[in-house]
């Protein structure tokens, strides 16, 4: 009977061991998912798959991509066709000239959703295909003021980035969709974002159709993501989207509104700059704890004082607490007895800040930074990490 519950006690604690194991490994990588995806998952480009349509102000009809204003019609601009499309239902068309016309060419542009921090990298994405050659003179026009109301020809504007600078000559004689992909370096001032045809020479080639006089390429699914991992979308980025969203001007009251903006001219829209996150970590040494127990001895509490002002005063973002032991006994006794401190210092911080966005876990010996044969690598491994994300 006694060999019996010994084999039940055995099993058990392997059991215990492994499923601790597993929940801990998930929980972990569900949290690097999470916190990657809360820092860039977002577009800093609102609506770049053109999927959400705009009801315009003057017909009361969906004729266009929210967030996304073409430089002339709209409605000729935007197709609402999945066939077209790259991914989704819709994309737009820029024009890169007409067979009848001298230096008909339209943009396409949207404000960003946050500011871009100066001499930081972005990464610009988007897709692009047309029947036509003029891929190499396809760009990127980032400025301060609105690409609408420029005082110039559009063919006189000069694009901050051509696709002949980044990437090898494209000669493509298809209609397949070709994916272009390439990192910037922020000035800072970025406001608005444009992509057209910036040739300095009208674009002339052979009709593909007697019907149609335009030498058109298609755009779907343009993003503009920070590559710094630490970096993310700034915390007003719906009040942002809102006002970008609020542009329902799309035909005649467009181009009077223009009119009106190039003679009375208003301050371009002041962004606010990505967030940016900041780690702080504490490590708390054994000795703030009771011997082989979970509990937290009073010299600690000055220690955790001064952590929580941090946390009450910062724009934190998430607090995290990881518990080690070193690797004398069982895992099992290891792992819960890590997870019970760094619990307990989540009960402490919690009692004192309020702050909901604390999380405790304990990984036992898993993660030693030192030997465990000796006494001194025994007691650095013996610890509390508490790391603080913060928002800047």
């Amino acid at each position: 009977m006694g060999r019996t519950n010994n084999v039940k006690n055995q099993v058990y604690n392997i059991c215990f061991i492994l499923s601790f194991r597993l929940r801990m490994k998930l929980f972990s990588l569900f949290f690097l998912i999470l916190f990657s995806f809360s820092l860039n998952a977002q577009s800093l480009l609102v609506n770049g798959s053109f999927e959400d349509v705009n009801t315009c102000t003057e017909y009361n009809v969906e004729c266009a991509p929210e967030a996304w204003i073409s430089s002339l019609n709209s409605i000729v601009n935007f197709y609402k066709d999945p066939k077209r499309a790259h991914a989704g239902k819709n994309c737009m068309t820029i024009e890169a000239g007409h067979n009848k016309r001298a230096y008909s060419r339209t943009f396409i542009r949207s404000r960003l959703l946050c500011g871009l921090r100066k001499g930081n990298h972005y990464r610009i994405q988007f897709y692009i295909k047309s029947q036509y050659n003029v891929f190499d003179s396809m760009g990127v026009l980032f400025s301060a003021t609105d690409p609408l109301l420029a005082k110039v020809p559009f063919h006189k504007l000069t694009a901050t980035v051509y696709l002949h600078d980044i990437t090898e000559p494209l000669q493509i004689k298809d209609s397949n969709w070709y994916k272009i992909e390439f990192d910037y370096i922020a000035s800072g001032e970025e406001v608005y974002i444009a992509l057209g045809y910036f040739a300095k020479k009208d674009f002339k080639g052979n009709k593909v159709s007697e019907m149609e006089n335009r030498f058109y390429v298609l755009l779907d699914d343009i993003s503009l993501t920070p590559l710094d991992p630490k970096e993310g979308i700034c915390r007003e980025w719906q009040s942002a989207k809102e006002e970008i969203y609020g542009e329902n001007e799309r035909h005649e009251w467009l181009e009077k509104k223009i009119k009106y903006l190039r003679s009375y001219p208003e301050p371009a829209p002041s962004l606010n700059k990505t967030t940016y996150i900041r780690i702080d970590t504490l490590v708390m040494p054994d000795i703030l704890f009771a011997s082989g127990k979970a509990i937290l001895q009073p010299q600690s509490f000055l220690l955790l004082d001064s952590f929580c002002r941090k946390i009450s005063s910062s724009q934190t973002d998430s607090v995290i607490i990881e518990g080690h032991t070193d690797s004398t006994g069982s895992l099992a006794l290891n792992q819960k007895l890590s997870f019970d401190r760094a619990l307990a210092v989540k009960d402490y911080l919690t009692m004192k800040t309020a702050y909901p966005a604390i999380t405790a876990r304990g990984w036992g010996f898993e993660k030693p930074v030192a030997e465990n044969k000796t006494n001194e690598g025994r007691q650095k491994n013996r610890r509390v990490t508490i790391f603080l994300y913060i928002r800047e």
